[in-house]
């Protein structure tokens, strides 16, 4: 009898392990080691399924809120000295900041520096009174800090995330960094067209068509008034896109066609690492060629730009990927990475690691997000879609970085 007990006992003990030991197993993985990362969709959602204002936003409060603080200008620029605590410090004189949906009503440290708190996907949503991550972005010109020299970042003109990015060097000459998909040409166009329609320099980072759709609707319409003097760029050969992203070679293609119209002077597909043009008062140095990946394929064949303006180096990083990003760590030294401005990565979401950031020791962020993206929303509220830019909105504000533009915000400016 004692023996049956015992081999009972025994049978429920295992079968109580047996059921908690894998539940227990998930959650230190997802909670402790945040592996595996689900894969991240890229697309575009309708006008008609994007919240543009979630329900529990902190009402008007938030509207009329300016960062307390100030720096002696642009190139003042104060880190947060204490991440845990999500101060926003070191705002220049006239900057505005423009509060997120899901934010809860600003707060004052001890020390008088405003305090916001937004959205980190990590931690449970319940409105106005939760703690969330800080982020929050300059919606007025940043101005003194590019030495006569300007750095556009131009706003989607759909609901799609894009890349779209302007510098006006000391003289007046033109560098369009990619240009955005199609329907944003007739924007950028007319931006172009403002300042004597020449592009000098055109770089482009990697054929998607959210990056060279405008460029390719710019090409192939001469009577739009815009001429493009040098365009520099690095593709695989095509089958490589028919193997790793076939539904996207046909845009790829669509693109090689139209390259292969223009003049040969023009372009310059044979750029490589190291390579620097130089453009005015503007340095470009190409930081890799392509790396060819098979997962995440084309994003992760972005090639990377470092621009020196007036001594300000703003790096472009396109769409590269994790993958891609622990290469560009390795074959560059951390001193070579350091910059004062970087684009996010794939739009801020699913882009290279925090660690690719950590050595980067930006003061600016460029966000080519719309607002469904920037709040990870996929039509039913904050965080509810599958992207990672509200992780990446939390790397940045632990690593203390102070200054975010972003187009949700509108077309920005940094001069």
């Amino acid at each position: 009898m004692n023996r049956w007990i015992y081999r009972t006992k025994k049978w429920c003990a295992l079968a109580v392990c047996a059921m908690l030991i894998p539940h227990g197993y998930e959650a230190v993985r997802q909670t402790v080691l945040g592996w595996p990362r689900k894969e991240a969709q890229e697309s575009v959602i309708s006008d008609a399924y994007i919240v543009k204002k979630q329900s529990f936003e902190a009402g008007s409060l938030l509207s009329s809120w300016n960062s307390a603080g100030s720096a002696s200008g642009a190139s003042s620029v104060l880190r947060a000295q204490n991440t845990s605590t999500a101060v926003v410090a070191g705002q220049a004189p006239g900057v505005q900041t423009s509060p997120d949906a899901g934010s809860v009503s600003p707060q004052t440290s001890n020390s008088g520096v405003r305090v916001i708190y937004s959205a980190g996907s990590s931690q449970t949503k319940v409105g106005p009174g939760a703690e969330y991550s800080p982020v929050t972005t300059v919606t007025t010109p940043i101005t003194g800090y590019l030495g006569g020299s300007k750095l556009n970042l131009l706003a989607n003109q759909t609901a799609s995330q894009m890349l779209s990015v302007l510098i006006e060097t000391n003289q007046g000459k033109l560098i369009m960094i990619d240009g955005g998909v199609e329907e944003d040409a007739q924007h950028l166009i007319e931006v172009l067209a403002a300042r004597g329609g020449q592009v000098d320099t055109w770089l482009v980072t990697h054929p998607h068509s959210d990056h060279i759709g405008a460029l390719n609707y710019i090409l192939n319409h001469p009577e739009c008034g815009i001429t493009v003097n040098n365009i520099y760029y690095s593709f695989a050969d095509i089958s490589w896109y028919q193997q790793y992203e076939a539904y996207r070679a046909d845009t790829v293609q669509m693109l090689m066609n139209t390259f292969a119209a223009l003049p040969p002077e023009k372009l310059h597909g044979d750029i490589y690492k190291g390579q620097e043009i130089q453009v005015d008062n503007v340095k470009i140095t190409v930081m890799n060629l392509p790396y060819l990946f098979s997962n995440n394929a084309i994003n992760n064949s972005s090639v990377a730009y470092m621009l020196d303006i007036n001594g300000k180096k703003a790096l472009f990083l396109g769409d590269m990927g994790e993958e891609a990003g622990r290469q560009f760590l390795a074959d560059n030294s951390p001193e070579s990475l350091k910059c004062d401005i970087v684009q996010m990565a794939h739009h801020g979401q699913y882009g290279v690691s925090k660690e690719v950031y950590q050595v980067l020791q930006p003061e600016i962020c460029l966000w080519s997000c719309p607002q469904w993206l920037w709040d990870n929303d996929s039509g039913s509220g904050l965080d509810s879609g599958n992207w990672f830019t509200l992780d990446t909105r939390r790397w940045m504000a632990e690593l203390g970085v102070p200054y975010h533009v972003c187009i949700k915000d509108g077309d920005q400016v940094i001069q």
